[in-house]
């Protein structure tokens, strides 16, 4: 299957299984309670039964939970029944514990137990976590978090102070009610179906159950907040900022040293992004997991080490070195929309920052050093944000790009032999979040850089040469039409693209195969495409000395809600020139329409199969 060009733009919908008869596993009763007794101590228990049926369904049985300085597993115990027995007792001792990351000052622990047995299973867990010092919101209930995973019973209960107030976004209301001093909030589901996994489906969170809940006031190791709206949380994170950040008089002196022929901000900006790149390294730990304040300046300095929070504050330091003023953002990489109504601390999991420039806003990506700047990647491009402030947060939308620019085009000539063999020059170009595949091609072994290059090629490939590559991943010149673009020319010789027969060859006009699935199933879900992207490969064939075209292949367009695809045969001086584009289209088709869908995949395979006669 051709690794680029169309069947990159169709990968997410391509058919990735259904539920069997049997689900993987399923979870037989999961309760959990939350109890708030003041605004710094509560407990977290957990009961919870899964059968294990198979191997793909371990992830169901496994546990895991996350603790930090705030939050320990003060208890647990369990077991494992297969066969009707009882095979094993656990107790807290069967626990793996493991620091998250010994390069961070934040001590976050993951605490993980695998259980083992013959399929099926039965795995039962009971815990509590307690939480102390230290509480901005409730553990998020999701009692469905993989595919083809159903769910017997499921519930959770919230006990809080009654005068204490809370704020929730769940997918159905709780039964409310007041029992002794405490207002109590409960869900229960029943008997929900397990899902099955379909290319280009609603997100899982769209179709699962959930509970996001958190204190409208709190208090978190030592400081107070509120979180009544997106203001309130931009004032309380600012206040968790390290309030005199100091850079290490080395790193000053350095900073000052590399900037001092700069000529403008855009130019001292570059700097500072390389020179983070050199000297940091990210390690990945979310927001809400370890605090939520970033780690001093001084810190990272000396390691060398920081998560998205860490890398954003610390990059921002050192552009203020420069008098160069940038603010500190908060963004949900998973969500381009945040819940309406619903402000929260734990809703977000990346931080990057914000350079205001005089034609442009600059939005930084800290944690990645392969981005280029001025590029907003596809985890964040048109996501809503927040900007935090002195005077508080500031909703916002990271800009998306235009449709026109995601595109990938493969321009190909195909110079036939007598024999059918053939010569294949071909300029590939790719953009925005198309050309990510390509921000470290540079760096590639040649054996890599061919096998990422040949993806897909039918035939046995020889005499590969990568003839020329270009990008302007460093071309953000500070105003707002940048779009990173990679520029690739390859050829290589190929045989059996024309088969001789008598005094006619039958040529594979497409060199790269092309796969654009479709189940052939009744279809469950909508099927979503996000974004909109654009896919072109034009191939110019070169017809051999003694021969004539005598047969082209007939042309076709088609169209459904989520997709527009073209092909075109055509004679041109000295051979033929072949086309096909299929652009995806962001909408939502209903699971009704998708045979729709299923006849324009069947179209495209059909048109990357065409042969022409000479």
């Amino acid at each position: 299957m051709k690794g680029l060009s169309i069947a990159a733009i169709a990968a997410s919908m391509l058919l990735a299984g259904v539920a069997h008869a049997q689900p993987a596993a399923e979870v037989l009763e999961m309760e959990a309670k939350f109890t708030l007794s003041s605004p710094t101590e509560a407990r977290y228990e957990v009961h919870q039964r899964v059968r294990v049926n198979k191997q793909n369904g371990l992830k169901a049985g496994t546990f895991v939970v996350y603790t930090d300085e705030f939050r320990t597993l003060s208890s647990f115990s369990g077991s494992i029944t297969s066969g009707g027995k009882v095979i094993r007792k656990l107790k807290k001792d069967d626990v793996y514990v493991a620091l998250e990351s010994e390069a961070l000052a934040d001590k976050s622990y993951v605490n993980a137990y695998e259980p083992t047995a013959p399929y099926p299973f039965e795995v039962e867990y009971k815990y509590t976590v307690s939480y102390r010092k230290a509480i901005a919101s409730f553990p998020s209930f999701i009692p469905m978090e993989d595919y083809d995973v159903p769910v017997r019973s499921a519930s959770y209960t919230i006990a809080v102070p009654w005068t204490k107030k809370i704020q929730y976004k769940a997918s159905s209301a709780p039964e409310e009610t007041l029992l002794k001093n405490d207002m109590v909030y409960r869900w229960e589901f029943k008997d929900l179906p397990g899902i099955s996994r379909e290319g280009g489906m609603p997100p899982l969170s769209e179709l699962v159950p959930f509970v996001h809940a958190s204190p409208l006031e709190f208090q978190f190791a030592g400081t107070s907040g509120t979180q009544n709206d997106w203001n309130e949380v931009g004032q309380w994170l600012w206040s968790l900022m390290p309030a005199r950040p100091a850079l290490p008089a080395n790193v000053q002196r350095e900073i000052a040293d590399l900037t001092k022929d700069c000529t403008s901000d855009l130019e001292k900006i570059r700097v500072v992004y390389d020179y983070l790149r050199l000297h940091t390294r990210y390690i990945s730990i979310q927001l809400g997991i370890g605090g939520f304040a970033p780690t001093a300046p001084e810190r990272v300095a000396a390691s060398g080490f920081g998560d998205c929070k860490a890398l954003s504050f610390y990059m921002q330091q050192l552009l203020a070195l420069l008098g160069i003023r940038s603010e500190y953002v908060i963004v949900n990489t998973d969500r381009a929309k945040l819940y309406d109504g619903y402000a929260s601390v734990g809703q977000m999991n990346h931080a990057i920052l914000c350079v205001p420039m005089q034609q442009d806003t600059l939005w930084v990506e800290c944690t990645n050093p392969s981005v280029p700047l001025g590029y907003r990647h596809e985890d964040i491009a048109g996501h809503e944000a927040v900007l935090i402030r002195h005077d508080g947060g500031k909703l916002t939308r990271i800009p998306a790009y235009p449709d026109s620019l995601r595109v990938e085009a493969d321009r190909m000539e195909v110079r036939l032999a007598a024999d059918g063999s053939a010569r294949v020059a071909v300029e590939r170009t790719t953009r925005l979040d198309r050309a990510e595949r390509f921000f470290d091609f540079a760096e590639l072994k040649a054996d890599d850089a061919r096998k990422f290059l040949l993806s897909g090629v039918q035939g046995h490939p020889e005499d590969f040469r990568v003839e020329s590559f270009s990008d302007n991943f460093r071309d953000y010149d500070g105003t707002p039409g940048y779009a990173p673009e990679a520029r690739v020319r390859f050829s290589f010789g190929v045989s059996g693209v024309g088969r001789v027969n008598g005094d006619r060859m039958f040529v594979r006009v497409f060199p790269f195969q092309v796969a654009m699935n479709a189940q052939k199933s009744a279809r469950k879900h909508d099927m979503v495409v996000g974004r909109a992207t654009a896919s072109r490969d034009s191939v110019f064939v070169v017809v051999p000395e003694g021969y004539a075209v005598e047969h082209l292949p007939e042309g076709r367009t088609l169209s459904c809600a989520v997709a527009d695809f073209r092909q075109e045969f055509r004679q041109v001086d000295g051979g033929v020139l072949a086309v096909c584009e299929i652009r995806m289209k962001p909408g939502r088709m209903p699971a009704a329409d998708y045979p729709e869908y299923r006849e324009l995949a069947k179209a495209v395979n059909k048109a990357y199969e065409s042969s022409l006669v000479l």
